[in-house]
């Protein structure tokens, strides 16, 4: 059974729809505000490429750390793929972008996953202050709320 209850919130995570300028953009960059643009503009550009292994890749393991003189510097989640770095460069010399991977002891941002995850429960935690939710909840006790959408 699907409930739809409307939130009264904008999201947090903005999803950019990017394509291969927004690399030129980064080259010439020099400070930490690209870093939200940054991972998720390689997340939708590997789509865009049709590499989506490396995009979930990506969006599960990557820490946005710093972007310097053409060096996107990262901290890398637990339990990542051994060769994601170098897929990740591998990525940008094939389409020719100047643009390089380097990873850092710094922690850095949370991954996308993270940031999507936290959004879900911020989410969670308004939808169940709803009387209409909570009746639902208490009608079917083993239920839980498994999604939220946006009407």
């Amino acid at each position: 059974m699907k409930i739809r209850l409307p939130l009264k919130f904008k999201k947090k995570i903005s999803s950019h729809i990017v394509s291969s300028s927004l690399f030129e953009e980064i080259e010439n960059a020099t400070d930490n505000d690209v870093a939200t643009l940054t991972i998720e503009g390689l997340v939708n550009l590997l789509k865009e490429k049709k590499s989506f292994i490396l995009s979930q890749d990506v969006a599960k393991y990557v820490r946005f750390v710093r972007f310097d003189n053409g060096v996107i510097f990262i901290n890398l989640e637990t339990g990542y793929p051994r060769e994601i770095v170098k897929n990740i460069n591998n990525f940008f010399n094939d389409n020719k972008y100047k643009v390089k991977i380097e990873c850092c002891q710094e922690k850095g941002e949370d991954t996308l996953e993270q940031k999507k995850k936290a959004l879900f429960n911020k989410q969670l935690e308004e939808v169940s202050q709803n009387p209409i939710l909570k009746e639902v909840l208490e009608c079917f006790s083993n239920s839980v709320v498994a999604n939220i959408e946006e009407l």
